[in-house]
């Protein structure tokens, strides 16, 4: 089939939401999508409840990490642009079709994100419009709701293996050196905030690989060694880990998200987890949405 933007959907173990996720996309109208699920080693069978339909390809392979399933993806298409979006995320009606018309418009720019709602659950706690500027010091985009042009994709030659954490960014920085960079100012994106996710689970080091690709971009601009040339890996960082993990803990239960918190307690070390105890003596359910 033709399609204007071929959406990859990484994915390992995506519950019901990776339905809502991948419902989210083919919904999108003004514009053809062809949905890339790449199953990264899942054993939940969710990519076997998927639609049938036309428009969706589904890629199996055993569990290689999300910068080797996006380059799967995105290989295995052809269409000019090429979208992210999460396996636990949602696209807003109209996301696509307003990122595509501000790509065509616009030449000069060749990676396009929008704002985005962040979720707990399904209930709305944050709406982020952020700005494109200082991204040497952080991350303002939300990876999910990214459009890149195939030919820029191409020239930087996709998600760098090193950056098990914080690729994005690192792709992002990359995508600076050869193209535009905007952030559309509207709401396109549902993000969700649960216990597993890597912004969560491994934050301390998601920081240190984010501090990795900003040694990289500054490395490329001043013309010196790329220092993920000789990347060894990031030490373990368990102390912050903790504090962190107690800190999401207790934020997830002011949010009325029981289960989240209980999976953050849960990975604390006995003396810390005691404190805590009250959530631990019983398991809570997921949500539907989680499960």
């Amino acid at each position: 089939m033709t399609s204007d933007v071929d959406v990859v959907i990484p994915v390992r173990n995506g519950g019901r939401l990776l339905r809502r996720a991948v419902d989210s996309v083919l919904a999108q109208d003004g514009v053809q999508v062809r949905v890339i699920v790449v199953d990264d080693g899942s054993t939940d069978r969710a990519v076997e409840r998927l639609p049938r339909d036309t428009r969706l390809m589904v890629l199996r392979g055993p569990q290689r990490g999300i910068p080797a399933a996006l380059n799967t993806g995105t290989e295995a298409g052809d269409a000019p642009f090429v979208a992210r979006q999460d396996a636990d995320d949602e696209s807003m009606p109209g996301r696509l079709r307003a990122q595509l018309e501000f790509l065509t418009s616009n030449p000069g720019i060749g990676l396009v994100a929008t704002g985005f709602e962040v979720l707990v659950g399904n209930q709305a706690i944050a709406t982020m419009v952020p700005l494109p500027g200082g991204m040497l010091t952080k991350n303002p985009i939300c990876a999910g709701s990214t459009v890149l042009r195939r030919g820029v994709h191409d020239a930087v030659h996709g998600y760098r293996a090193e950056f098990a954490l914080a690729s994005d960014y690192d792709m992002w920085l990359r995508c600076v050196g050869v193209t535009g960079v905007a952030i559309l100012p509207v709401v396109g994106y549902r993000y969700r905030l649960n216990a597993q996710m890597s912004t969560i689970r491994s934050a301390t080091h998601q920081a240190a690989f984010a501090r990795l690709a900003q040694a990289s971009a500054r490395a490329r601009l001043s013309g010196g060694t790329d220092p993920v040339d000789d990347f060894v890996g990031i030490a373990e960082q368990s102390r912050q880990e903790d504090e962190l993990n107690a800190w999401w803990s207790r934020e997830f239960m002011a949010l009325g998200a029981p289960y989240e918190a209980w999976q953050c307690a849960s990975r604390l070390p006995l003396r810390r987890s005691l404190r805590l105890l009250p959530m631990l003596v019983r398991k809570p359910q997921p949500q539907g949405a989680w499960s």
